[in-house]
């Protein structure tokens, strides 16, 4: 059977806040609108466009912290599971944290949410330490003329958004945080496995990760300590991941 499928919702380790979360969800969509009503908006003003983003990324900021603490509770009690079956094969990456959904290019229907290829992004921290290849030091013959040194990496353009498309990203990423919601167990299974190779290369991952903050002020009003009990559930989240014994 699939392993992952082997770890029902029913054995969440944070169940009772998983709950409020799911409350929190649905006060922000009762608010802001379900994903195919913001979907189904041709614009977007500053203000309702910054509403919804702040709800948006709050609720990833804490769906990502009960994740991590699933991934703790994972790690200790069933490691077996953090080992990726396919590990020899492709590595893994964020975007692979999906469940199955259509193609990206083909033309979504926007009153159809579960259609949506709606991707969920783990987003685990960077190594400060990692040098960009472009960046990386160049092996120099001691003979022979001096290969020139690599021009510089191009500058960034800024990020420009199509106004037309934001309502259809926004709702996207609500969708996701949906599916989440329905059914963490894949996801923290998909984190604990993630989390178990990076932190061999980056041993502060997890507690970077667990104490990263949220890039919004925006707090439930209804259930303002739902934030405090999500990061008290994966605050000792390092021991589990370095803790080899």
């Amino acid at each position: 059977m699939n392993a992952i499928a082997d770890h029902p919702q029913s054995a969440l380790a944070a169940e009772p806040i998983w709950r409020r979360m799911r409350a929190s969800f649905q006060r922000a969509v009762a608010e802001i609108g379900a994903p195919a009503v913001i979907a189904a908006l041709s614009t977007l003003t500053r203000k309702l466009r910054r509403t919804i983003a702040e709800r948006i990324l709050r609720l990833e900021h804490l769906v990502r912290k009960l994740l991590l603490a699933e991934a703790v509770a994972i790690r200790r009690t069933t490691p077996a599971l953090c080992v990726a079956a396919d590990a020899h094969k492709a590595p893994l990456t964020t975007s692979s944290f999906t469940a199955a959904t259509p193609s990206a290019r083909a033309q979504p229907d926007l009153t159809q949410p579960d259609t949506w290829s709606a991707r969920f992004a783990l987003a685990p921290p960077r190594d400060p330490r990692r040098v960009p290849e472009a960046l990386a030091p160049r092996l120099r013959s001691l003979w022979g003329p001096t290969p020139p040194e690599p021009p510089p990496p191009p500058q960034r353009a800024p990020r420009v958004f199509d106004e037309a498309e934001t309502p259809f990203r926004l709702a996207r990423r609500l969708e996701a945080l949906r599916r989440v919601l329905e059914n963490p167990a894949p996801y923290a299974v998909r984190l604990a496995r993630l989390l178990t190779r990076l932190v061999r290369s980056h041993p502060e991952i997890v507690r970077t990760y667990a104490l990263s903050p949220a890039r919004t002020a925006y707090y439930d009003p209804i259930d303002p300590r739902v934030g405090i009990d999500a990061f008290g559930a994966c605050f000792c989240a390092e021991v589990a991941f370095t803790d080899s014994s």
